[in-house]
């Protein structure tokens, strides 16, 4: 079921995010209402519903499924248009141009090394925050607090994102049997350690020098 909600969220996404670097108007504006659907006053349901829900396959096995599903799907759309805001280039991979690993605490990985390590302390206590979390709307804020964070990076291009996986991950968090699978591979993806050139060059020379 995680993949049929992966699949979706992929086409969505990659749809608007076409629209949106083409310059088209609707997108945009769909993708304000995204951003701002959490907030009082503002975006209301009726005005993205048609963006998020239309085409939605029939998933569920019952009504509380069903809500997880929704919850996923909408969650990943507005973490999407808040993390693509005001940049000229994709920050979305998936479908064919899939990167693999290309997940939240990869993502967060990169962030942290862009900084050359700094503030990797704070994004740990984030990740933790959201393994601890008691409810999805804690597991919400948290993530978005994440991909907040991840758009500021000094970086030379955007930090990606796999929109599609970063939704069955959201979904799978929701239920007690897939919940640990998940912050496991977040786990792997944050801490394995990738050299990077400079680190490898480094590397290279202090073999040099104890010869």
């Amino acid at each position: 079921m995680s993949r049929a909600i992966s699949r979706y969220v992929d086409s969505k996404v990659l749809g608007l995010q076409s629209g949106y670097l083409a310059g088209k108007a609707s997108s945009r504006a769909t993708m304000a209402r995204l951003r701002r659907l959490d907030t009082a006053g503002e975006a209301s349901w009726m005005s993205v519903g048609e963006e998020i829900f239309a085409g939605l396959p029939e998933l569920s096995a019952g009504e509380d499924v069903e809500r997880k599903e929704m919850e996923s799907v909408r969650t990943a759309l507005q973490l999407y248009a808040i993390l693509q805001q005001a940049k000229g280039v994709p920050v979305a991979v998936g479908g064919e141009g899939r990167v693999a690993g290309a997940s939240l605490a990869k993502a967060c990985r990169v962030f942290v090394e862009s900084n050359r390590g700094e503030g990797s302390s704070g994004v740990k206590r984030r990740l933790a925050s959201i393994e601890a979390a008691t409810d999805f709307q804690g597991v919400r804020q948290g993530v978005r607090t994440l991909v907040r964070l991840i758009r500021t990076a000094k970086t030379t291009a955007p930090i990606q994102l796999d929109f599609g996986l970063l939704a069955s991950d959201l979904f799978e968090l929701q239920f007690d049997e897939t919940r640990g699978d998940v912050f496991m591979r977040w786990a792997r993806d944050f801490f394995r350690f990738e050299p990077s050139v400079s680190t490898k060059n480094e590397e290279a020379t202090e073999t040099k020098e104890s010869r």
